[in-house]
């Protein structure tokens, strides 16, 4: 499953379950995966999340057990060995996740190239941010974290 990550600015339906998922390294990040109960993987790839922003990832209410299980960035791409092992892509593993209504739903802030890999709670400081540059999101209903964080 490959959807496409919502744009800034563009409309987004008020029925919708949407995961965020932000950057707090150096690196840009070009692909995210998230892993469910379900197949097949949700593969946001395409994908431009530059240090300290934020990537909307449009998925279907009823997925269960969602985690963010790795990504990679424009400095260290992933791909597939003829002997068929991956390399380039690095795991996160957050806990999982229940997308049980529409709404905002933040995954991870991602970590690219630091020890602390990832945190699945946003600052003020990034809620503050996420409000102002990403009005369209700021509209849904947060499901598993606050405005006021």
């Amino acid at each position: 499953m490959y959807p496409d990550a919502v744009r800034a600015g563009s409309s987004v339906k008020g029925d919708a379950a949407i995961l965020v998922v932000g950057n707090g390294g150096s690196e840009t990040i070009n692909y995210l995966q998230f892993v469910h109960s379900g197949f097949p993987a949700i593969n946001a790839r395409g994908i431009s999340l530059a240090p300290d922003g934020f990537v909307a990832i449009p998925v279907a209410v009823g997925t269960t057990g969602l985690e963010l299980q790795n990504y990679t960035t424009t400095g260290r791409p992933g791909t597939y060995l003829p002997n068929g092992v991956a390399s380039g892509f690095v795991p996160v593993r957050t806990p999982k996740i229940d997308i049980v209504s529409p709404g905002l739903y933040y995954v991870a802030t991602v970590f690219p190239g630091q020890p602390r890999n990832f945190e699945t709670r946003p600052t003020a400081a990034q809620l503050a941010k996420l409000r102002k540059e990403r009005p369209e999101l700021a509209g849904l209903k947060p499901v598993n974290f606050g405005w006021s964080n």
